[in-house]
């Protein structure tokens, strides 16, 4: 089955709704039909990541936000995202060089901040 950019993108808004409303399980099955159908849907893997992190599983967590990094290379709040789950499993020079990332690209002053936080706490 193929779906069209305008289907997967529906999709990926419903799995982001679920998400905002605490409906983890719904959010993780929805985001892993849309990776089933396109392993490089860059969204896809964040809004999975998003939905594995708020179960705690964060190994799984850091590993689709490295996905969605790598697909969303420009996106400066995928990068903290995954810095910040690299943070909490401890890897701190992994989360040192995705934080960086995430300053590179970071050109809202607030995000700057956030991603400045992780920074000091990385050392």
């Amino acid at each position: 089955m193929q779906l069209d950019d305008e289907q997967q993108w529906t999709i990926a808004r419903l799995a982001y709704w679920y998400l905002q409303r605490g409906r983890y399980e719904e959010a993780e099955s929805l985001t892993r039909g849309l990776l089933s159908l396109n392993q490089r849907n860059g969204l896809a893997w964040q809004y999975y990541g998003q939905a594995r992190l708020k179960q705690d599983d964060l190994q799984e967590a850091s590993r689709a936000f490295e996905e969605a990094a790598r697909l969303l290379e420009d996106r400066a709040d995928v990068w903290m995202q995954f810095g910040s789950t690299l943070l909490k499993q401890g890897r701190l020079q992994d989360a040192r060089k995705a934080l960086g990332e995430a300053r590179s690209h970071a050109e809202d002053p607030e995000l700057m901040q956030r991603v400045d936080a992780l920074l000091q706490r990385v050392g």
